[in-house]
């Protein structure tokens, strides 16, 4: 099994390519333009013990998914039965990776147990490859991680695992959304299990969700996780309705204040010891025409099956997390298999030709500052009844965060010595919605190579 330490901070994806080059050539000549390791997800069950203010499973329900469902899923899986292998299939994605959702995850963490086992055991039973190049996938709330049976499946399995506890960084920002359906917070518990997996030497992923109600506290948040220990944080802001203009506004001052922490704090971004996901260095400036790639891999590659055995292209195209908007986009079950039926096929036909140009409007494609700019295809569906169009409520945000990132890499490039600098591709307009003329001036002296 390829160890989730092999190499601090590298993807799966990254791992398979750097350990086994010529399962890369073998995927591009089979016509795979760019090989992945695709994830088959089980949502284990859909209930959970926390109710969060912004989760996106606004219809949670009690529903468990029964380990013969699942055995049935993971046959296909393996053995590439009833349409799996035209989804997914160890050529177009030499390495896999079982993911475990909920709801809550642990809280069926015996069945995870199971499912897993059950896994291991036919891959090696059938030679399959995936019998090492694998990996688990888990994100938990945290509030069950000291149970002792959570504690025996995470210290069987540790060396092929990718575990994360979701800490929205201080207590305040994380207890501000993250709370017991009684309003109690979640924060203590989650913190907690998140220092005991790392104290152990276990690598802590980490997921930041910035709303509307939270980003006033961004600074405190993200000071707190690399005083916590973390140097690899995802911090990102939901997709859906709310952001305004005031929300940018706040969000350029937190991140230039948390900018001038990590530059007084010394912390190394460019030879891979820390990273944050809101500074990125490679975005915020125009994509190449050619530049066809789906942000997220909800148009394919995120198979995912629900607690009665039904699939769908990702977990946000199940009935739980529509909130009733949109009928779920189903396309098979483990019973009948994928695209088993006609309409199964229109979807995942449809799917497959989704691409930036399909979704965007003229005015997103050719953004000033489209490079980074995220969505999510099934939020789309919920939002338009389609996933070949594109909700742009993140857009100020957006742009919000291109300014932060201006800031902090000229800085940061200034204080090393370093002749790089990151141009002002935003136009002015857009910046002065955000930022004042003279904050304007400053970061484009900031963005100036030195004579």
């Amino acid at each position: 099994m390829v160890s989730r330490n092999y190499r601090k901070g590298m993807q799966f994806t990254d791992t398979i390519a750097h350990l086994y080059p010529e399962l890369t050539e073998r995927a591009k000549d089979a016509g795979y333009k760019r090989p992945l390791t695709q994830s088959l997800t089980f949502q284990v069950t859909d209930d959970c013990n926390l109710a969060c203010t912004y989760c996106y499973q606004t219809c949670k329900g009690k529903r468990r998914m029964s380990f013969e469902t699942a055995k049935k899923a993971v046959d296909m899986l393996l053995t590439g039965d009833k349409g799996m292998s035209e989804y997914i299939n160890p050529i177009s994605s030499p390495g896999v990776i079982i993911e475990f959702i909920g709801g809550e995850p642990f809280l069926e963490v015996e069945l995870i147990q199971q499912i897993y086992e059950y896994f291991l055991d036919r891959a090696i039973e059938l030679n399959h490859p995936w019998a090492t190049l694998h990996r688990i996938s888990i994100c938990s709330n945290g509030v069950l991680y000291f149970d002792p049976k959570v504690q025996e499946f995470l210290n069987k399995y540790k060396y092929n695992l990718s575990f994360s506890v979701t800490v929205d960084g201080n207590k305040e920002l994380h207890d501000a959304c993250r709370v017991f359906p009684d309003g109690r917070p979640s924060y203590d518990l989650a913190v907690a299990a998140a220092k005991d997996w790392m104290d152990k030497g276990g690598v802590m992923g980490s997921k930041i969700t910035i709303a509307p109600g939270n980003v006033m506290h961004l600074y405190e948040a993200l000071t707190h996780m690399v005083e916590l220990g973390y140097d690899d944080i995802n911090a990102n802001c939901v997709y859906e309705k709310g952001w305004t203009t005031t929300h940018a506004v706040v969000l350029y001052a937190e991140m230039k204040r948390v900018a001038d922490y990590f530059l007084d704090t010394n912390l190394n971004f460019l030879d891979g010891s820390f990273r944050c996901s809101l500074y990125e260095n490679n975005f915020f400036h125009p994509k190449e025409s050619t530049d066809l790639q789906n942000w997220c891999g909800g148009n394919g590659v995120m198979l995912s099956v629900d607690p009665d055995g039904v699939f769908y292209p990702c977990i946000r195209y199940m009935e739980s997390s529509l909130n009733g908007e949109q009928e779920p986009y189903s396309i098979g079950n483990v019973d009948d298999g994928i695209c088993a039926h006609d309409c199964e096929k229109c979807r995942v036909v449809a799917l497959k030709k989704v691409d930036r140009r399909t979704q965007s409007t003229d005015e997103c494609f050719n953004c000033h500052i489209a490079e980074g700019c995220s969505w999510c295809t099934a939020y789309n569906y919920q939002v338009f009844g389609t996933p070949d169009a594109r909700a742009t409520f993140i857009c100020v945000m957006h742009k919000a965060r291109a300014l932060g990132n201006i800031y902090f890499w000229n800085k940061y490039y200034r204080k090393h010595n370093m002749s790089t600098r990151m141009k002002m591709h935003i136009p002015d307009e857009w910046a002065l919605e955000i930022i004042s003329q003279s904050e304007l001036d400053m970061l484009k002296e900031l963005s100036k190579e030195d004579a």
